[in-house]
């Protein structure tokens, strides 16, 4: 138990310099603009052969040429935390998590990591954003903290929502994080993907 302890305050120290390390880059940076679906299609096929989760993951990528303000290492930081997150609670269905991009009605760009885990329950998801705060002994709690202050800065929004999406085995809710990104110049002839509104 004293060795556990001790390993999960190394990551809570290391995390917090992390935190630290990503506020002086967010302090001195310029923002770019990435082609949404090329940068996700990229992280997350890097990301897949790490974890070995492409059995249980699709991707539904429907942004087409439009671009956001995000630096690359902090949408790859967003982007992979939200999986890693996910993949600790989905089943093993082949679209058990799914990573999807489009654009609303409204012209909002938008990326959404969604799996079929179970509910999170009221108290957990009233604090999911505040830092230190986890459901897991072995969590630091920092994760989605950082997510938010990243996107924050950015402009773009980080949101929960339980909403369904369709599977293989019919509608199927489940646990949606979706990043609202800020606006850019309109892509024409793109049709909404997203099963949720970006709000």
């Amino acid at each position: 138990m004293v060795a556990q302890n001790a390993r999960r305050l190394a990551r809570i120290t290391e995390e917090v310099l992390d935190i630290a390390r990503v506020r002086h880059q967010i302090d001195h940076m310029s923002d770019q603009l990435l082609c949404l679906d090329e940068s996700v299609a990229a992280l997350f096929q890097d990301w897949s052969q790490t974890t070995h989760a492409a059995p249980f993951a699709r991707t539904f990528l429907q942004a087409g040429e439009a671009e956001v303000a995000f630096d690359p290492d902090h949408l790859r930081r967003v982007l992979v935390n939200l999986l890693d997150n996910a993949l600790r609670y989905i089943g093993k269905h082949p679209d058990s998590l799914q990573i999807s991009t489009g654009i609303s009605t409204t012209g909002q760009v938008g990326l959404q990591v969604w799996s079929d885990g179970a509910p999170l329950e009221k108290t957990v998801e009233q604090h999911l954003f505040e830092p230190f705060f986890s459901s897991e002994s072995r969590s630091s709690g920092l994760g989605l903290y950082i997510c938010r202050e990243l996107c924050e800065r950015h402009g773009a929004t980080i949101s929960y929502q339980r909403v369904p999406r369709h599977t293989g085995r019919g509608l199927v809710q489940g646990n949606a994080f979706v990043v609202a990104f800020r606006a850019q110049r309109p892509v024409a002839g793109v049709d909404d993907a997203l099963d949720t509104p970006l709000v």
